[in-house]
């Protein structure tokens, strides 16, 4: 420890087994860090009227005071490094500064360097500083990292963390319960215990957001198979099931809402000040909560708002002042990224792959070409001007381990187990991206005249029962039905492909008189999800196409758009067909050109 000038100099380094990449995601959850070091429990000053531009005015009470920060923007560098400035407006200290490096070692391992300046404001401070930080702190955060080490070395993950565990009076008893409802098959067994398991021995913090895909890929299971294992969960009271709402900057949740008809098309991030439209594939993410029978979590678990595992998304955030520079190096994986200057409107496209560039210098003012880096380069960045600029490199996607709002209304099971969920009347809201199958029985008027309406409508009966059978079993769901044509909706095209195969072939088994055949339309593209007598439904242009499709088929034919074949598994899957789909362009109703379509034998 060093003290000059009022201000206080820790350097504190340990020596893990751990990689930086293995830490990265404990060491820089910077919410969990707070919370397992001992760190009071934070909350947000909303709407403060002086905070500075880009800074958040936080809190939390100590005995018989408050202490208040402006907290600047983290900067971090994945998976190497992270850093913050805090300025207090209240309380015994004036400034603390942070860097948290991870220095990866020739023989394996991580010398983790963890940095704090602090400058008191008081007599106080300085004994706050002396006893909290250099005694204190520097024991709680050496055994931090360290837990976090020995969990990895120990094949664990977040949710194998020790932590304060309480089972609700009777929680015990209502999981056993469940389990003699719930399971059906071994599979579902071994998924039962897994949850069980989790809810029994997790963390308050582990268990605040459960995300099924990532359970599923922690898990070695399909993610289907655990987002409709969750929905069970869900209806047999263990699981609370929330909507949240994703700021499209931040990607933090800025709303949270029990049900489907809360959810609004337009909302609001108080961090990054900005308005934003909602939509079902991008901002509206389903999570799940124990019930409280079954496990009771603090209703508030924030001990730090902004650090890197907030962001996941982003891998570079800089910011640098006047005339200032840097030299990093950051570790990526192959694929589409953007990069942006704050004094820059533009982002730039980045793609990462082997072979790309081992080095970029950078100012301000972002190339004009896209940039192919290598997956670890090293970046020169400078602020050659009169401004504070933030340098950020993100992943274009989203995070594909998010269950959305778009891939939980798009199934059977859904909307089985929750018949009653559904947008309020007056909300409409996007989704950028649905398949759409409509299906129709072949010269079905005839039928009901040559065998009567009541045998006829048992055909068709039958036909709707087969075809709800086969796209629930490819994660899909029927919308409507409108007389003796189907409406589904599919996340991928592949899907719908599958579903209309096998229907096709058992409906084909039909010993009818006239025989029955499927003709069928497949489409895919953006439209707007509504609530339609009292049920989820969806409208556009899109839709609209898609439901005109059959009309240009034959009996056992599909049509489908450009849109589908294009799609890389349907290609791929296509490709291996046994008589080749036929192009041709048709007149569609509604539109004044003709569209490129597509035609194939089922």
């Amino acid at each position: 420890m060093i003290c000059m000038s009022r201000e206080y100099h820790y350097d504190w380094q340990i020596d893990l087994r751990s990689s930086p990449r293995e830490l990265w995601p404990l060491a820089a959850d910077t919410n969990r860090f707070n919370r397992d070091s001992g760190l009071p429990s934070i909350h947000a000053v909303l709407d403060p009227p002086d905070v500075p531009a880009g800074a958040q005015r936080l809190a939390f009470d100590l005995p018989g005071q408050m202490v208040e920060w402006d907290e600047e923007p983290f900067n971090w560098v994945y998976p190497y490094q992270f850093s913050v400035i805090r300025r207090f407006r209240k309380g015994p200290l004036d400034e603390m500064r942070v860097l948290c490096e991870f220095q990866p070692q020739e023989r394996g391992g991580t010398r983790l360097r963890y940095q704090t300046w602090v400058r008191p404001r008081n007599l106080i401070g300085d004994l706050v500083i002396r006893a909290g930080i250099g005694l204190v702190s520097a024991r709680r955060f050496a055994n931090t990292f360290r837990t976090y080490d020995d969990n990895i070395q120990r094949g664990g993950t977040e949710y194998s963390l020790p932590g304060p565990i309480r089972l609700a009076s009777g929680g015990l008893e209502r999981l056993q319960a469940a389990r003699a409802a719930l399971v059906r098959n071994s599979t579902d067994g071994a998924l039962f215990e897994k949850f069980s398991n989790l809810l029994s021995e997790a963390d308050d913090l582990s268990l605040d957001r459960l995300r099924p895909y990532h359970l599923a890929d922690l898990w070695g299971m399909t993610r289907r198979e655990t987002l409709e294992f969750c929905l069970r969960l869900n209806r047999a009271g263990l699981f609370d099931l929330r909507w949240e709402l994703l700021c499209p900057m931040c990607r933090g949740a800025r709303e949270s809402h029990a049900n489907l008809s809360e959810v609004h098309a337009q909302s609001h991030c108080d961090f990054c000040h900005i308005d934003f439209t909602v939509d079902f594939d991008h901002q509206v993410e389903v999570i799940f909560r124990p019930n409280a029978a079954i496990r009771r979590l603090p209703a508030q678990q924030l001990y730090c708002i902004a650090g890197p595992q907030a962001k996941p998304h982003l891998l570079l955030t800089e910011v640098l002042a006047p005339g200032a520079s840097r030299v990093c190096q950051v570790e990526l994986e192959s694929g589409e990224y953007l990069l942006s200057s704050s004094l820059d409107k533009r982002a730039l496209s980045v793609t990462v792959v082997e072979g790309g560039q081992d080095s970029q210098s950078l100012t301000p003012a972002l190339p004009v070409a896209a940039l192919r880096l290598s997956p670890c380069p090293t970046l020169a960045l400078n602020n050659p001007t009169n401004a504070t600029v933030i340098f950020s490199l993100e992943r274009t996607t989203w995070r594909d381990d998010a269950a959305t709002a778009a891939d939980v209304t798009t199934l059977q099971l859904f909307r089985d187990l929750f018949p009653r969920e559904a947008l309020r009347a007056d909300q409409q809201i996007g989704v950028s991206r649905v398949t759409l199958l409509f299906t129709d029985l072949r010269d079905s008027t005839r039928m009901y005249r040559q065998i009567g309406d009541g045998a006829a409508f048992g055909h068709v009966r039958r036909h709707f029962d087969i075809l709800q059978e086969a796209v629930a079993a490819e994660g899909g769901t029927i919308v409507k039905t409108i007389g003796d044509a189907v409406m589904a909706v599919f996340r991928q095209p592949l899907h719908a492909f599958l579903a209309l195969q096998t229907a096709h072939a058992r409906i084909a088994e039909f010993e009818s008189n006239p025989a029955l055949h499927l003709k069928a339309g497949i489409h895919s593209g953006p439209c707007i999800v509504v609530t339609l007598n009292e049920h989820l439904d969806y409208f556009g242009t899109m839709v609209n196409t898609a439901a005109r499709l059959p009309s240009l088929s034959t009996s056992g034919e599909v049509t489908f758009s450009d849109e589908v074949a294009h799609d890389p598994e349907v290609a791929t899957w296509l490709a291996a067909w046994p008589v080749q789909p036929e192009r041709f362009s048709a007149a569609v109703k509604g539109f004044d050109e003709l569209l490129p379509l597509w035609r194939a034998k089922l």
